[in-house]
């Protein structure tokens, strides 16, 4: 930074055109680039007048740039002189002063004696036309990801806080684009809310980055609930997504490894099919902030103002990456862009400028791209390089159409065995999920319009909803002519489904065991039982308490006292759930996490995948695959709502998913003295349910000192305080009740108000 500016002073360039607002930064610059002239004087004015250089005391007397430039004009002789003019743009379209400037510019040049130096500091791009043969434009590039390292410890050690020497490269790259104000400001926010500097801090960097994008009028940052698990169907999509933001999440680790930064996808297909949704999920799963570029907004009357505002919206973009660049219907962006013509010269331009941005970009910048008709586009806009993937998403299959049906009708809790799904989608063959998701909302409506008080009849049935049906055409039906005319465009391409399943049937990296369980991704805090900052890898999670049907599935007896399929299994020991983890993880064909080999002698070991089984003090839950209990530091991250939680601002919620217990918990005043069917109550923000009432929760304290550190046999009996339940039952009393209440399970020795729920290491 400072190197370019003295060789513009060293090359005798009269005037220098600063890009910056930074003002604090651009005197360090100047004062490091000036530090080499004996005989100067640097000079500051403002809209207000002028400041003292050193000090910013204001000048009482010169209060207007062409007095000052009449002042200083003579000293260019004596002595070098600069002077930085700050925020006077309203000044500086004044033609008296564009004359003096440009009288300064031909004197410097014609005279070698002359040292006068003008630096004009402004976010505005534009130089007044009649300095431009005399000015030298300078933009100031942000802090590299090394410079930010360096800058993270410096403010560190200043400050007396703690770094994650582990972190602070993720930091870094999170930190990017932004100036040593704005980082400074991101940082002593950190440090008041973490107290430390680590990546659990993310939350806020994607926070200050959206205060800036909400300041642009151009781009516009999009405040996104969606969650991946939202998405019914496009596996294929959604298991491609999940591979690119392991690498997003880990940039830092990848470009290191050499793995190159994806570029974007491009979602071409039918409308109301969940394109958008999925750029939306998207976000939340690469956990960056979601802008998106309306193309309308760059369109400029004056010559030139649209490409300036198309640089403007990219350049801003890459500033605060990474982050995703969403660009809906994107062929009507560019309408008319194709081999016969028909777009405006404008149109073409932009449309070129954007193409060669997007062949040529290294940032961190994730473009999702969406079409509903790509005949508009010439084939090179399809080639690789442009998108790491085009995926097409055609109406849903008979399979996707029954999990859409399922997700609508658990995120209004009115899922039920009654609601038959196979033959609501046999009934909807056709239909899309904005279709849906549009019968769904009528039936449960229609429903809430009885006004019945009788429980029963409260419930939706798989009749409400084919009666729903009834009221909606289907898209394919409305479009059917059309939709014919872009299902052989899309033929002719050759383009990857969304919904290609995976070959052979097997399992990758970021798709769920099955149905029932989410993806949970990992990350840092502190949690309410401990004093400091806990990691907890990236999990699947069940949705649901472990129900009658699942534990019956596997175990053939039922100890429950509240019968139901539905229903949690309750009364279940500590050494009940283990033997069905591990058969659970048998029937997946999964290592089985736990060596039950002692458990006569009350001794557990657990199996790691290197072939070694260690005591659970020692052993790392990292290493292990099969299905387990969540130890109780998973358990409140996941509980809390993770690290979706924390992007909402909603991690300290009393209870899981909302400070209103009735909303989301089973427990004595709304229970009737007996447990519940799963999934009737809100969900949090993970998508999990019940995690604050119905049944307590098995899991276990791995912070325990004795536990941690015990490297000899550990004996579990009905003393054991490493055992807990966490989250309350249908007998819990509202006042002993929070998300972030403890309770050993040696207080009871029989369990009838005890269940549990599965994860496992991803």
């Amino acid at each position: 930074m400072e190197t370019n500016l003295s060789k513009y002073l060293r090359a005798r360039r009269p005037i220098i055109w600063v890009h910056s607002g930074d003002y604090k930064e651009v005197d360090t610059i100047v004062t490091e680039a000036t530090k080499e002239y004996k005989n100067k004087a640097i000079f500051e004015y403002r809209a207000f007048g002028a400041v003292n250089f050193e000090t910013k005391v204001k000048s009482d007397e010169i209060v207007d740039l062409y007095s000052f430039f009449n002042i200083l004009f003579s000293e260019g002789v004596k002595t070098n002189v600069f002077l930085i003019i700050k925020n006077a743009e309203e000044e500086m379209k004044d033609a008296r002063n564009i004359a003096l400037i440009k009288k300064i510019a031909e004197t410097r040049y014609s005279n070698s004696d002359y040292n006068f130096t003008v630096i004009v500091v402004t976010e505005i791009e534009t130089v007044p036309k009649d300095l431009e043969k005399f000015t030298s434009i300078l933009d100031i590039p942000n802090m590299t990801k090394e410079e930010i390292e360096k800058y993270i410890w410096n403010f560190a050690k200043e400050n007396k806080v703690n770094v994650d020497k582990k972190d602070v490269g993720e930091v870094a790259i999170s930190l990017k684009g932004l100036t040593k104000l704005e980082i400074d400001h991101v940082l002593n926010m950190i440090i008041e809310s973490k107290n430390n500097i680590s990546i659990s801090g993310r939350d806020i960097i994607i926070r200050e980055k959206g205060q800036i994008i909400k300041k642009s009028s151009i781009l516009e940052i999009i405040d996104f609930k969606e969650k991946i698990e939202e998405i019914g169907g496009l596996e294929g999509l959604k298991e491609w997504l999940s591979s690119k933001a392991q690498v997003f999440r880990r940039l830092d680790e990848a470009k290191k490894f050499g793995v190159d930064t994806p570029k974007g996808v491009l979602l071409v297909g039918m409308p109301g099919c969940g394109k958008s949704l999925a750029a939306k999920a998207s976000a939340r799963l690469f956990n960056v902030p979601l802008l998106r570029l309306d193309i309308g907004r760059l369109l400029g009357k004056y010559v030139g103002e649209s490409e300036h505002n198309m640089r403007v919206a990219l350049k801003t973009a890459e500033s605060i990456s990474p982050c995703i660049l969403w660009i809906d219907e994107i062929e009507k962006a560019f309408a008319g862009i194709d081999q016969n013509g028909g777009a405006s010269d404008i149109t073409k331009r932009l449309f070129g400028q954007f193409l060669t941005w997007l062949q040529e970009k290294e940032n961190t910048v994730f473009v999702v791209a969406t079409a509903n008709d790509i005949t508009a586009f010439p084939p090179e806009f399809l080639r690789k390089g442009r998108f790491d993937e085009v995926f097409f998403i055609d109406f849903p299959n008979e399979e996707e159409r029954e999990r859409i049906f399922e997700i609508h009708l658990e995120k209004r809790g009115k899922m039920s065995d009654d609601i038959n799904l196979k033959e609501l989608a046999e009934e909807t063959e056709g239909y899309c999920g904005a279709d849906i998701e549009e019968i769904v909302k009528n039936a449960v409506e229609n429903k809430f319009i009885l006004e019945t008080e009788n429980e029963e009849e409260k419930k939706i049935t798989t009749n409400n909803l084919l009666e729903a049906t009834k009221s909606i055409d289907s898209l394919s039906n409305i479009l059917s002519d059309k939709i014919d005319i872009l299902k052989k465009s899309y033929k002719k391409f050759k383009i990857k489904s969304a919904s290609q399943k995976i070959k052979n049937g097997k399992r990758i990296a970021g798709k769920p065991t099955f149905k029932d369980m989410v993806i949970v991704n990992g990350g840092k805090y502190t949690p309410s039982f401990f004093n400091e900052e806990r990691e907890v890898y990236d999990l699947e999670v069940c949705k649901y308490q472990t129900t009658q049907d699942m534990w019956m599935e596997v175990m053939k007896n039922n100890p429950s006292g509240f019968k139901g399929g539905r229903r949690p299994v309750e009364n279940v020991s500590w050494w009940d759930t283990l033997e069905f983890c591990n058969k659970l993880s048998e029937k997946y064909g999964l290592k089985p996490v736990y060596d039950l080999s002692q458990k006569n002698k009350g001794m557990l070991k657990i199996n790691q995948l290197n072939g070694k089984t260690e005591y659970p003090g020692i052993a790392d839950f990292k290493k292990t695959e099969g299905f387990r209990l969540p130890t109780e530091v998973e358990w409140e991250w996941f509980a809390r709502g993770g690290e979706v939680a924390m992007q909402d601002g909603t991690f300290n919620y009393t209870h899981s998913g909302s400070n209103n217990i009735t909303e989301v918990a089973w427990y004595s005043g709304t229970s009737n003295k007996c447990t519940h069917d799963v999934g009737t109550k809100k969900q949090n923000q993970l998508g999990l349910y019940d995690c604050c009432g119905n049944v307590w929760e098995w899991c276990y304290d791995t912070t325990n000192s004795d536990y941690i550190s015990n490297k000899m046999p550990y004996i579990y009996d009905e003393t054991d305080n490493t055992r807990r339940v966490r989250g309350g039952s249908w007998i819990t009393s509202q006042r002993n009740y929070s998300i972030f209440k403890q309770s050993r399970a040696d207080a009871l020795k029989n369990y009838n108000f005890y269940g549990f729920r599965i994860v496992r290491t991803i």
